[in-house]
């Protein structure tokens, strides 16, 4: 029963280091646009519960990668092209990360989002980002 006890305590020890070490990820810089024009403005940005999901969905745990996409008459990152990407899964997941968000219908300039080409660029390395 002592041995029971302690196998236990020890599991539910590591169980809990892992979690913390794990922690939350980090920060999603918003996507960049790359084609000039006036800052787009972002209505929907993806929070950490949404960005963990995400990494595991995709089986993504290190990696980094850059995505360019075009915004959609919805305001959507859409059509993305992967850049560069390390780590297994990478590139689909910040490509699958980059549809989450969403831009305001006009850029500062007043004019339409559609059509407008961003970079997204996310980095995840244990617990730090380095994009």
């Amino acid at each position: 029963m002592r041995t029971l006890l302690l196998t236990v305590a020890s599991v539910a020890c590591l169980a809990a280091t892992g979690a913390l070490a794990a922690g939350p990820p980090p920060t999603v810089k918003l996507p960049k646009v790359i084609d000039g024009g006036a800052k787009l403005s972002w209505v929907i940005r993806p929070d950490a519960d949404k960005v963990s999901a995400l990494a595991n969905d995709d089986g993504a745990r290190h990696g980094r990668a850059v995505v360019e996409c075009v915004i959609n008459g919805a305001g959507r990152p859409k059509d993305c092209v992967v850049i560069e990407a390390e780590g297994n899964g990478f590139g689909r997941f910040v490509t699958d990360l980059a549809g989450i968000f969403k831009a305001a219908s006009k850029d500062a300039d007043g004019k339409s989002s559609e059509g407008r080409k961003v970079r997204v660029t996310y980095a995840l390395e244990g617990t730090s980002s380095h994009p």
